[in-house]
C-alpha cells in the first residue's frame, strides 16, 4: 500500500465467525453483526465474556492483603498512627507519583495520622528516594517513610535510613531488580514472593489498596485519583485497573476537589462528557508539566486544597507551566528538525543535545520525533558544570533500545529505562565515542530500522456500516487504553470527495470519504498532523484509510467521524512539479531516482541531491540497472527523448510516488513544427550565402526570416540529412552540387525525431496529472 506509513495487520474472516456471530444474537446479544464481528476479533466468543467486556460498572478488587507484606505494613502504619510517629509518604514528580502521594496523605489523615508528604523535584533530587532528602527529613524528626510510586530500586537510601533507626515501606509498581532493597515490608504487585492476582496496577493503584487495607473500605475521593493516576501512566486498562478507571471516570464527573473543578472548567470541559481523554489530554499533561520543569508540589495541592482562592492561583500556574511546557517542546523539536533538514540525509538514529534544553521534556520531544522520521531518537541536555549530558530516548516497535544501550555501555555513566524508552547519562569525555557507537550500531539494523511499524487491524468495514449507534456500541469495550487498544478499522478504496488542510499551521487534513461516486453515505474524516502524508491527494482519488472511530458533536447533531492514523493507496502516486524552474525542495528527496536527458545537467544535479538518492540517464535505463533498485520513488527531472524509455522505467518498478518535474530548456511543443513555407524561405536565403557560424547568426537568422529560433536549428539539422548544407566546426555552408531529386523533407529522421519530442513534451508538460496517470495504466495494460 504506498504511502502508508504503517504495515497494515488485517483480521482474517471464517465461515467460523459468521456462525459464531448467529449464535451469539440468539443467545441474547442483540448488537450489530460489526459489533459482534469486532468483539469475537478482541477474544470474546461467548455471550458471557461479551457482557463481561461491555460492562460499565465491574467491581472486580481484589483483596488488598493478597498483596505481599501488605499485612506487615498496615500493621507498622496503625502503630504509627496510634504512637502518634511522625509518617513521610515520600512520592514522586508525575500524576501517577502525585495521585498515589495524595491517596495515601489522604487516608492517613482519615485515620489520625501525624503525616506529612514530599515529591522529589526531578531537576535537583532526581528520580526515587534520596539519601540526602532521607537525611534531612529524618533530621526533622521523620520516624517512618512511606514510599509511593518509587523505591524498589532505591538501595541506598533506604538502607541509610534503616542505619538511622526508621522504618522504610515501600510500595511500587515498577520493575523489580534481582535484589530487593531491605526495606521493612514491600508493597508490590508483582513481588516473586506474592501470589497478588492482577500485576499491572500504577504507582495510585497500589496506593489504593493500601487505603483499602488501612480502612477497610474504598474511599470514592481516592478512587477519582486512582483513576488519574492510572490513566497517565499508561499501564494495562484490564482486569482491577478497568474497574478503577470506570468508577473513577464516574467520580471525576462530580468531582468535589474545587480545584480540579476549576482546571477543568478553564478548559471548556462538559462534565458530564469526561472520559479517558479529558484525563490523557487536559489533566494529565497539566499535572505532569508542573513536575517535568521544576517542584510538583503546586500539582498535588491543587487537587487537595478546598481554598477557593488558593485553588485560582493554582490553576493559573498549572496552566502557565502547561503553556511554558508546550513552547519548551516546540522550540525543542523546531531546533532538531532544523538540523536534521540540513543533514544530507537522515540518520538511522537521531541523537542531538543542547545546553539550553530542559531535561523534563526530552522525553516528550524524543517521542515526537521518533513518531515523525520513525527513528530511534535520543535527546541529551548538556550540563557544561556538570560535564555530563542528561538524555531521553524513544524508539520504534522494530528496536530495543534498551539492549543497544546495554551493547555499548562502555561510552554511558548511567542508563535505565525498557524496550521502548530510556533514560541516560554520558560523560563529556565519552560523548563522541558514545555518538559513534551508537550510529554504528544503528548503522548495522538499517534494514530492521526502515521497516513499517504494525498496526493490528480490527475490522474491514464499508461506510455505510458506520453509524452513531455502532460507534457507541464499540464506546462499551472501553476505556481504551494499554492492552485494550482503541479498535482499528480500515476503509478500502474509498472516494474522496472533499479535502482540505486544516489548523493555523495547515497541518492537519480533514476530509469526506465515500464508497463510490453514487454513494449516499458520507463518512468525515480528521488526520491531525499528516499534511505530508495527504499530499497530492484531491477530489475524486481512491484510497484506504485506517483509524478509530468518534462522535462529532456540532450545533446540537451528532455525526460519526474517523481520526485517521495512516492511509494507502494501491497504486502509484503523481506529484506535480511541474515550473519554469525547478522547484528547491525536489532536490531534497531520499531514497530516490532522479532522472534525466541530458548528461551535463544530470552531473551538475548529482551534487546537490541526498546521498540516499541516484541520477539515471534515460539513455543508461535497461533491465540489468532496474533489478538492483530498491528505491521507491522516481523523480522526472527531463522529459526524454521519446515517451517509450520512460513507459519501461515506470512499468519496471513499482513506484510509490512519481515526482514530475518534466523541465525543459528549450521547449518545442510551443515552438511547433516549421511548415513548408518556411523551409522554402530558408532554402532561398541559404543559396545566396556564403559560409556562416550558426550558432553567432541564429538570432540575426530567426529576426530576418521570422522564424522561431528552435525551428530554425531543427530545419539546418533537416537540410543537413538532405544534404542541401554541410556543417564543419559550426560553419554551415550551401551545398550547391547537391542532388536536385525531390526530398520528402518531413519524413527524415531529425524530423521523426523532433515530433516524438513534441509528443512527449505535449504530454508531460502540458497535460494533467490524471491524465498523464491515466495514459501510463493504460498503457501498461495494453502491453
Amino acid at each position: 500500500m504506498n504511502l502508508a506509513k504503517y504495515n497494515w495487520e488485517l483480521p482474517t474472516h471464517s465461515q467460523e465467525e459468521t456462525k459464531l456471530i448467529e449464535e451469539l444474537q440468539m443467545a441474547g446479544l442483540k448488537y450489530s453483526p460489526a459489533f459482534l464481528r469486532l468483539c469475537i476479533e478482541r477474544g470474546f466468543t461467548s455471550k458471557d465474556q461479551v457482557e463481561q467486556a461491555i460492562n460499565q460498572t465491574p467491581q472486580l478488587y481484589h483483596d488488598p492483603f493478597n498483596l505481599y507484606q501488605m499485612d506487615i505494613a498496615v500493621e507498622r502504619l496503625q502503630e504509627a498512627v496510634a504512637n502518634g510517629e511522625q509518617i513521610l509518604i515520600y512520592g514522586d514528580y508525575d500524576a501517577d507519583g502525585i495521585t498515589s502521594t495524595l491517596i495515601l496523605f489522604e487516608t492517613l489523615e482519615t485515620i489520625g495520622a501525624n503525616v506529612d508528604y514530599y515529591l522529589p523535584n526531578r531537576i535537583t533530587d532526581g528520580y526515587g528516594p534520596n539519601v540526602a532528602r532521607y537525611e534531612e527529613f529524618i533530621a526533622n524528626g521523620v520516624q517512618l517513610i512511606l514510599t509511593c510510586d518509587n523505591g524498589i530500586a532505591g538501595h541506598e537510601a533506604i538502607a541509610r535510613a534503616k542505619e538511622l533507626g526508621v522504618d522504610v515501606i515501600v510500595s511500587d509498581h515498577h520493575e523489580m531488580q534481582a535484589t530487593p532493597p531491605n526495606a521493612y515490608a514491600i508493597i508490590h504487585p508483582k513481588h516473586p514472593e506474592g501470589d497478588y492476582p492482577f500485576a499491572e496496577l500504577s504507582g495510585a493503584g497500589v496506593a489504593l489498596k493500601i487505603s483499602h487495607a488501612l480502612l477497610d473500605e474504598i474511599m470514592p475521593e481516592v478512587v477519582e485519583l486512582a483513576a488519574i493516576g492510572t490513566l497517565c501512566d499508561m499501564v494495562s486498562l484490564t482486569d482491577e485497573n478497568r474497574t478503577i478507571v470506570l468508577g473513577g471516570l464516574q467520580f471525576l464527573k462530580d468531582t468535589q476537589r474545587l480545584g480540579l473543578r476549576l482546571l477543568l472548567e478553564t478548559q471548556q470541559v462538559e462534565f458530564d462528557k469526561i472520559d479517558v481523554d479529558t484525563v490523557g489530554f487536559v489533566i494529565g499533561p497539566r499535572l505532569n508539566a508542573i513536575g517535568r520543569l521544576g517542584d510538583p508540589t503546586p500539582a498535588l495541592k491543587l487537587l487537595q486544597t478546598f481554598d477557593e482562592e488558593m485553588a485560582q492561583q493554582l490553576v493559573v500556574l498549572i496552566n502557565e507551566k502547561n503553556s511554558e511546557r508546550q513552547a519548551i517542546v516546540k522550540q525543542i523539536q523546531q531546533e532538531v528538525e532544523a538540523r536534521i533538514d540540513l543533514l544530507p540525509e537522515l540518520p538511522n538514529v537521531i541523537v542531538e543535545s543542547g545546553t539550553d534544553w530542559h531535561a523534563g521534556v526530552l522525553g516528550i520531544v524524543a517521542s515526537r520525533l521518533k513518531e515523525k522520521y520513525n527513528r530511534p531518537t535520543i535527546l541529551f541536555q548538556h550540563l557544561l558544570d556538570k560535564q555530563e549530558l542528561k538524555g531521553s530516548g524513544r524508539s520504534v516497535d522494530q528496536v530495543n533500545i534498551f539492549e543497544w544501550l546495554q551493547s555499548i555501555d562502555q561510552h554511558i555513566s548511567y542508563y535505565g529505562g525498557h524496550s521502548q524508552a530510556a533514560g541516560l547519562t554520558v560523560n563529556e569525555n565519552s560523548w563522541e565515542n558514545f555518538k559513534e557507537a551508537l550510529h554504528s550500531l544503528a548503522n548495522k539494523h538499517e534494514d530492521k530500522i526502515n521497516q513499517p511499524e504494525s498496526l493490528k487491524i480490527d475490522a474491514v468495514l464499508p461506510v455505510s456500516e458506520i453509524e452513531v449507534d455502532f460507534i457507541e456500541e464499540v464506546e462499551l469495550l472501553g476505556p481504551f487504553g494499554m492492552d485494550n487498544p482503541r479498535p482499528l478499522f480500515v476503509f478500502e478504496d474509498v472516494l474522496v470527495k472533499n479535502i482540505r488542510l486544516i489548523g493555523a499551521d495547515k497541518t492537519h487534513v480533514k476530509l469526506s470519504v465515500s464508497e463510490n461516486q453514487h454513494a449516499d453515505t458520507i463518512l468525515d474524516c480528521v488526520a491531525f498532523s499528516k499534511a505530508t502524508q495527504f499530499e497530492g491527494i484531491q477530489n475524486e482519488d481512491t484510497l484506504s484509510l485506517v483509524g478509530t472511530l468518534s462522535l462529532n458533536e456540532w450545533r446540537n447533531k451528532v455525526s460519526p467521524q474517523v481520526m485517521v492514523t495512516d492511509m494507502g493507496i494501491a497504486r502509484t502516486q503523481w506529484l506535480d512539479y511541474r515550473s519554469s524552474r525547478i522547484a528547491p525542495e525536489l532536490l531534497q528527496e531520499t531514497a530516490a531516482i532522479y532522472v534525466f536527458r541530458h548528461s551535463k545537467l544530470a552531473a551538475y544535479f548529482s551534487e546537490r541531491i541526498p546521498s540516499s538518492s541516484q541520477v539515471m540517464l534515460y539513455q543508461e535505463v535497461n533491465q540489468e540497472s532496474l533489478e538492483t533498485n530498491t528505491k521507491e520513488k522516481l523523480i522526472i527531472m527531463e522529459p526524454p527523448q521519446d515517451i517509450e524509455s520512460l513507459e519501461f522505467l515506470i512499468k519496471q518498478t513499482e513506484w510509490s510516488k512519481i515526482y514530475l518535474g518534466s523541465f525543459v530548456q528549450e521547449s518545442k511543443y510551443t515552438a511547433g513544427e516549421p511548415t513548408r513555407q518556411e523551409f522554402a524561405v530558408l532554402y532561398r536565403w541559404l543559396s545566396q550565402q556564403s559560409s556562416f557560424h550558426f550558432r553567432q547568426s541564429l538570432s540575426k537568422m530567426s529576426e530576418v526570416l521570422k522564424i522561431h529560433q528552435t525551428r530554425l536549428k531543427l530545419m539546418i539539422v533537416v537540410f543537413f540529412e538532405a544534404e542541401f548544407v554541410t556543417i564543419k566546426d559550426g560553419f554551415v555552408s550551401f551545398n550547391t552540387a547537391h542532388s536536385k531529386e525531390a526530398v520528402d523533407l518531413f519524413a527524415l529522421p531529425a524530423i521523426e525525431k523532433y515530433r516524438r519530442e513534441m509528443q512527449t513534451e505535449a504530454l508531460l508538460n502540458y497535460q494533467t496529472i490524471s491524465e498523464i496517470e491515466r495514459y501510463f495504466e493504460e498503457n501498461e495494460v495494453k502491453s
